[in-house]
């Protein structure tokens, strides 16, 4: 057999896999937290500078040179409070803006803008540097969504601080604090804003979340290393000894050995607890083992012994039931054929046959309650009893009496029997019954099809004393034929759940109505069969068919 993966490797992989689903969860959750925090304080502090650069430029009335579209001589002090701004604060760029129409998003331009002392001494000339009222703003500067934003804070005169984040392909992405600057008569006339780098907020937390992942992941492979060595030795290791004494004692079993010396290694399992109790299991479950072996050994003998005797007991009754056909070579007027299938190794159905006289047949047939040996014994009985009344000339409803009341006499396990008899006269057709509750018996006419022939049920055999019984008389023409069974053929089951029933019986008996009693029984037999498929027997199944010939 192939050998599975083992539990080391399926532990390890487990770990491994566990505890890095766990460090990916820690750090996923780590940049979320992390990132919203930042964002948030970057924020704060967008808006910090940007509130310090509003009040700058109200001290200026600047809202009034934007609406003028003039730069005063104040314009160029205004630029220097906001480039010592700038200079002192951790933010890309500070400026202001307008648009020449706030109805639409193009003509937007600059208004002024800040740099610190390190753009300055660039060595470049200011015009370069600096941006001036009236300069547009590059094409691409914003993306259309947020300038949208931006023209609509204006156009409603928005007096509180937002903030957004855009991006674009002059700047890339950035965090965008925006404050509406209003002249002195109060109508809105541009914007002022700050910007800080997103990439560059970004690479802080980037660096926070690899210092995370690399300390969870040393923090990981020393847990996992703790994991498995405390694996090994408090589960892994026993679980082996376990397996490798139950293997040993498998291989004990398996070579032959007699169960009383079969021996069970002890696992020596130290530690307490599922463990332990698993290996004291394990223990018990061989031990119970040995000993069922042991028992097994002595019952096996004894089912040998009772199998023997039972197939003797099912030959000897085999062998009283009249199995050898023709069972009359002598006679040319009538064929008789039947059958006796048990449910067990033996059963409780039977039937007989047997001359009285030269021109008088009698024909039994039974079924004894319950199944296995009593009723079989109760069979033999039976047939015993009814052949000797019958052969000392008593009619059929005679024979069920005086049988009746033998049954009836130490009948303590309260066993019954139903049993049809009959005693044909050959010279006449003439046929005289007694139905002690069994089945209808099925009758063919010459030229005709097999029909149920309903007479009156009697009381079974061995439920009262001093019963009486009522006899009923029909005729068999020459080539009729007259067919008994017993009720495990109407009473067949299939998976379904359901019985084969009498109309089937007659579809089987009129299939081929003129057949010897030999193949009626085995259409029958057959049709039984098919119905049946694979469901269990639960019933002795017996059949006979007896035959007159027109000559």
């Amino acid at each position: 057999m192939k050998k599975g993966t083992s539990i080391k490797v399926k532990t390890a992989i487990t770990t491994v896999v566990f505890m890095g689903i766990l460090t990916a969860a820690i750090a996923v959750i780590g940049y979320k937290l992390y990132h919203d925090s930042v964002m948030e304080r970057y924020v704060d502090y967008t808006e910090t500078v940007l509130e310090y650069s509003y009040r700058t430029a109200e001290k200026y009335s600047f809202g009034d040179m934007i609406a003028q579209r003039s730069m005063p001589e104040d314009y160029e002090k205004l630029r220097a409070d906001l480039n010592e701004i700038k200079d002192s604060s951790d933010i890309e760029y500070l400026y202001a803006m307008y648009f020449e129409d706030t109805d639409r998003l193009d003509g937007l331009c600059y208004a002024i803008n800040a740099k610190t002392r390190e753009e300055l001494n660039s060595g470049k000339p200011l015009s370069e540097i600096y941006t001036y009222m009236g300069a547009p703003v590059e094409e691409g500067a914003f993306e259309e969504e947020t300038l949208e934003i931006l023209r609509r804070a204006v156009a409603d005169g928005k007096r509180e601080n937002g903030t957004l984040e855009g991006y674009s392909e002059w700047y890339g992405h950035m965090l965008n604090g925006y404050r509406v600057m209003f002249d002195s008569s109060g109508k809105p006339a541009g914007l002022i804003c700050v910007e800080i780098d997103i990439n560059r907020i970004n690479s802080g937390v980037h660096r926070y979340i690899r210092m995370v992942i690399l300390t969870a992941s040393v923090l990981t492979a020393l847990i996992v290393i703790i994991y498995l060595l405390n694996t090994r030795r408090y589960l892994i290791g026993p679980v082996e000894r376990i397996a490798e004494s139950s293997d040993q004692f498998v291989r004990q079993m398996q070579s032959g050995t007699e169960p009383e010396k079969l021996v069970f290694k002890d696992p020596e399992v130290k530690s307490k607890g599922e463990l332990k109790l698993l290996a004291d299991n394990v223990r018990s479950l061989a031990e119970g083992v040995s000993s069922y072996m042991i028992n097994l050994k002595t019952v096996t003998a004894e089912r040998e012994r009772i199998g023997t005797e039972l197939e003797l007991a099912r030959k000897i009754q085999a062998d009283m039931l009249p199995n050898i056909f023709p069972a009359f070579p002598g006679r040319s007027d009538f064929d008789i054929y039947a059958t006796m299938t048990p449910a067990k190794e033996v059963g409780g159905d039977f039937y007989d046959f047997f001359l009285i006289d030269d021109d008088h047949l009698c024909m039994v047939m039974g079924d004894v309650s319950g199944k296995g040996v009593p009723a079989a014994l109760y069979m033999m009985m039976s047939k015993i009893i009814i052949n000797n009344f019958a052969v000392q000339g008593n009619s059929p409803a005679r024979v069920l009496e005086l049988t009746n009341d033998l049954i009836c006499q130490n009948n303590d396990d309260e066993v019954f029997v139903t049993l049809w008899i009959g005693v044909l006269e050959m010279s006449t057709g003439r046929v005289v019954s007694a139905n002690a509750g069994h089945e209808y018996p099925v009758l063919r006419n010459a030229g005709g099809e097999f029909e149920l022939l309903k007479t009156r049920h009697d009381f079974v055999l061995g439920g009262l004393e001093g019963m009486t019984y009522q006899e009923h008389e029909f005729k068999l023409e020459k080539g009729a034929a007259l067919f008994l069974y017993t009720d495990g053929i109407p009473e067949a089951i299939n998976v379904k759940d359901e019985a084969f029933g009498t109309g089937r019986l007659l579809e089987a008996l009129n299939s081929n109505a003129s057949a010897d009693p030999r193949t009626l029984i085995a259409n029958v037999k057959k049709a039984v069969d098919d119905f049946v498929g694979d469901a269990e027997q639960f019933d002795d199944m017996t059949m006979l068919v007896m035959k007159l010939f027109d000559n």
